[in-house]
């Protein structure tokens, strides 16, 4: 089994999850060799151009968004902070401009300034959705040191650990036994 090369490879994800954990994979952090294939490390967001892409790639921005280098650095920075919250299952303090519209159908998120920014904003409403929605839970970031991929755990418990038990979690399992024991044995 390999792993997926890009992450909207991952399919039957909740909408609004699907968005955060594409996002959040965008800085693919996986670097191990897996049936012959080495997966590399990357970062898909190195330029302005390549998030304006993946934003007009995920039907976040229209033709008239024009990413410049602020907002990259803010689109790190909100990844960087999904990805801590994600990873120690804590609270994370998001910086958008965000407005509550209440309407007779009930309240919707609203952000505000340029395009760019809706766009990432969006991504943080999303987040809050899933929070309030429950999915945001089962949102989780792989414990092995050279994958950290951002998983959905889709296990009935919901208590999965690893982005694939057969993968990460062999690999881990296997390494941990290694360290325990002797030499040569």
């Amino acid at each position: 089994m390999l792993p997926p090369a890009k992450p909207e490879e991952v399919t039957g994800l909740p909408d609004g999850v699907a968005l955060i954990h594409h996002f959040a994979n965008t800085d693919d952090q996986r670097a191990f060799v897996v049936h012959g294939r080495r997966l590399e490390a990357n970062d898909s967001l190195a330029t302005p151009a390549d998030l304006e892409r993946w934003l007009r790639e995920h039907d976040l921005l229209g033709p008239d968004g024009v990413a410049d280098h602020t907002h990259l650095a803010r689109a790190h920075d909100l990844r960087a902070a999904l990805r801590q919250a994600l990873r120690e299952h804590g609270e994370v303090l998001l910086d958008f401009p965000l407005k509550v519209k209440l309407t007779a159908r009930g309240a919707e998120l609203v952000v505000l300034g340029d395009p760019v920014t809706v766009a990432l904003g969006q991504i943080t409403a999303a987040a809050v959705t899933a929070t309030a929605d429950g999915t945001w839970q089962r949102l989780r970031v792989c414990p092995a040191p050279d994958c950290q991929w951002v998983f959905y755990d889709q296990s009935r418990p919901g208590r999965a650990r690893w982005c694939s038990p057969h993968l990460c979690g062999n690999r881990m399992k296997t390494q941990a036994y290694r360290r325990r024991s002797p030499a040569g044995t």
